[in-house]
């Protein structure tokens, strides 16, 4: 997939967020996650991903995810569990064919220590997600927010 592809591809599901997006809580906005960029796990494969997850004012959890390399993963997840600790969320929900999937982000804070990522884990949850190892970006940035 050609560069200028994918960031089409990554703009029209921002844009496609953005407008489902229902109007924001009146009450404090909860703890909040996103990210975007690139990361391997060691061999060939370059994985690119793109999130976003929220908790609104009445506890539901809102977002998507879409993590895919340019061989065999291609995921596109409707997010309903976010759980967030210090700079630590694991994100959960399932894909178009009701699988449940959970990964993890660590927000390093955009110093010299890159933020980290795990391959999506599947039948996992956020109250079940096990880490089996996490990389480093290549490129992007994740930012977790923790509100009191």
């Amino acid at each position: 997939m050609k560069p200028s592809t994918i960031i089409l591809s990554l703009c029209a599901m921002f844009a496609t967020v953005a407008a489902t997006a229902g109007p924001a809580a009146a009450t404090s906005p909860g703890d909040s996650t996103s990210g975007h960029g690139t990361f391997t796990t060691g061999g060939t494969a370059t994985y690119r991903f793109v999130f976003h997850a929220k908790e609104k004012g009445d506890g539901t959890i809102m977002g998507r995810a879409r993590i895919f390399d340019n061989d065999a993963l291609n995921l596109d997840i409707e997010v309903n569990c976010l759980t967030i600790s210090g700079n630590t969320a694991i994100i959960g929900g399932t894909d178009a064919g009701s699988t449940s999937y959970a990964f993890k982000v660590t927000d390093n804070g955009g110093g010299s220590t890159p933020d980290r990522i795990t391959l999506p884990q599947n039948g996992q949850t956020c109250a079940t997600f096990n880490t089996l190892g996490n990389f480093a970006l290549a490129t992007g940035d994740v930012e977790v927010h923790d509100e009191p």
